[in-house]
This record gives structure tokens, sequence and C-alpha cells, in this order.
């Protein structure tokens, strides 16, 4: 059957979640527009026994690049921390060899259209690639040349506080006024916070995107309780100031939509409501929001113009969007990749300049 295939390569993690088109029986021609909708976000399992994999890439014994669950082997023969590399000047190491960061991005997408293909017996008609909402269009265009590279065509690229509100806007969620909303994406090696205006269309306008690294789920995680709280206070705080830089009071955001793998901590909930008198949103896991709504960003415009007036969609996981899993679980470690061929790993000078 026909599916999205969406993704986000997070700083430590990488989810993945599929679309599918649902056909009318077999032998006759779609009798209305609902049999040939697509249907829901379905998060994929990426790892053996995990929705998701480290970012993490290592060199097969034949060349590939392939996911590494970050603990076999030696440190110098995986790849990671590659994500904020992209449109620098250093280039990273594997297997003693420079690689450009972006190359290694497309080498991540790669493995998990491969690691698709396992388990859905065919490739996605199309893919989208999440990236940090901040990224410019010298970053953009670093990926996109990477990506041609690969053999993966000319997926989307997505930025990850779009795909946020493209899931949310599907399932129904969003507040009916069409006022400002507050994107915040706290994942493992930082925070991210966005402005977005969403319209009815599935379009969306951005306000502006920050990015501080100092306020981690990583930091989160080795605090005690009141280091715990003076973290998620300093991110609140940002996301106040970051809406009144805007011109913006905190009455005036409709709702607050969360995402990343450390957002759904309950002090945060509670810290945000406080600050903002606003909706505080999560759909299903945190950790494959971003990855739920790029699948649903490529489904066709008019269908999330129909969605935002008709029936909602499930939050996912539900009956009707199972986790999508294999039969078989990989083992954990570095598998072998599939189809595409792998990306070229080859030595190149990282150009200084432009971001």
């Amino acid at each position: 059957m026909p599916y999205l295939l969406g993704i986000e390569i997070g700083e430590t993690t990488v989810a993945a979640a599929l679309c599918r088109r649902s056909a009318p029986p077999r032998g006759r021609a779609p009798q209305s527009a609902a049999e040939t909708a697509w249907g829901p976000a379905e998060p994929v399992t990426l790892g053996a026994a995990a929705a998701v994999v480290a970012t993490s890439l290592a060199l097969s014994p034949g060349g590939d690049l392939v996911a590494s669950d970050g603990t076999a082997g030696a440190a110098a023969q995986r790849a990671s921390g590659f994500l904020h590399r992209i449109g620098g000047d250093t280039a990273v190491r594997l297997a003693g060899e420079p690689v450009r960061p972006e190359t290694l991005l497309a080498g991540m997408v790669g493995w998990v259209a491969g690691r698709l293909w396992q388990l859905q017996g065919r490739a996605p008609d199309r893919i989208a690639v999440a990236h940090p909402t901040g990224w410019g269009p010298y970053r953009l265009g670093l990926v996109r040349a990477a990506l041609e590279e690969i053999g993966l065509g000319d997926p989307a690229l997505v930025p990850r506080a779009g795909a946020v509100v493209t899931g949310f806007q599907a399932a129904g969620r969003l507040p009916a006024t069409g006022a400002a909303l507050l994107v915040l994406r706290l994942g493992g090696a930082g925070l991210e916070i966005s402005l977005i205006h969403p319209h009815a269309t599935g379009q969306y306008e951005f306000i502006t995107s920050v990015w501080c690294a100092d306020l981690a789920g990583s930091v989160l995680d080795a605090a005690d309780p009141a280091g715990q709280r003076a973290v998620l206070r300093a991110a609140v705080d940002l996301a106040v100031r970051t809406a009144a830089a805007c011109a913006f009071e905190a009455a005036e955001v409709a709702a607050v939509l969360l995402a990343g793998s450390a957002a759904g901590h309950p002090l945060l909930t509670d810290l945000l409501a406080q600050a903002f008198p606003a909706p505080v949103l999560q759909l299903g896991d945190p950790r494959l929001t971003v990855a739920c709504g790029a699948a649903l960003a490529l489904r066709p415009r008019t269908r999330l113009a129909e969605t935002a007036t008709g029936p909602a969609l499930p939050e996912y996981p539900t009956a009707e969007a199972p986790l999508v899993t294999a039969m078989e679980p990989l083992p954990p470690g570095p598998v072998g990749a599939m189809p595409p061929p792998r990306p070229p790993v080859r030595v190149t000078e990282a150009p200084a300049g432009r971001r």
C-alpha cells in the first residue's frame, strides 16, 4: 500500500512515522474522496524494541553507513553529534576519516528509508525530513545536495515547529482562533522555542525560533528535583521572553504545543500553564510528534484543509493508527542497510562562511 514517510533526525535520537493512503475494494474505482484519502500518522519502531534509535552511525564491514546503538565497538568507529555541525567548517571523524556532517545526515535518512523498506516491502512514495526550525537556505541547500547524492530524489524539508503544528492541526487539537502558537520542543541536546501563526489551509507563518543548548533533556536527567525545577523554570522563562521579544504578551498565545524527548515532564506542563493562560497540549509520545507531523505534511494540502473542518483524526498510536513495527525485531546494534544505496563517504573540505 502506498505510504508517505516522515523522519526527524534529532540531535540525540531519530524517529519516523508513516501515513498510508486508503484504497477502495479491489477491482473498482474510488467512489468518494474518502476512499482515496490519506490516513493518520503511524509511528514506526526503528530499533529492535524502541520507537527511536540513537543519532549515531557506524560503518558496516561492507562500507555502508548503518545505525549504531552507540554501545557496540570503539567510539572512533561511530559518528554522532553531527546535526548542528551542518553549515560549519568542522567535519566529523568516522573510522579515522573526516566526513561532512550533511553526508552523515543523508546516511541516517537513507538507513531509515531502508528500515521502512524492510518493514513495508516497498519504498515510500515520498519522504519528509524534519529539520531545526531556525535553519536557513545555506544549511538546507547542503542537506538537499547530500540527499540528492544518496539517490533519495528530492525529499521535502519540513521545519520541526511546522511539523508539530501540522500534527496538532490534523488531530483537530488547535484552537479555532488562529492566533499565535508557541511550539516548545525539549530534546536531549537542547530547547527549541518557536512562534507560529497557523492558517486554515494547512499552511503556517513563522514569527521566530530560538535554540538553547544549555536547557536540554540530558541536563534535566542529571539534576536532582530542585535542579530539574530550575532547568524547567528557565525553559519557561525563555519561552515568555521569546514571545515578549516579538511583542506578544503571554495572554496573546492561543496554545502551547509540546514535543521532544523531555517534554513529557509533568512539572513542565504546570509551569507553562502558570506562565501562559492558554491550553498546554501534547499528542501521544512527544518523542514522535515531529516525525508524525512531517509524514502528515506530505499529504495533499486539500486533505489538510478538509480535516481542519471535518472529523478529527485520532491521536497516535490508537487502534486506527497502531505503532508500526517488524514482525521479528532486528538485533540491537548496527544492522544491515537496505536500498536505497549507501551515500558516498569521502574526505572533503567543509566550507567556511555562510550559515
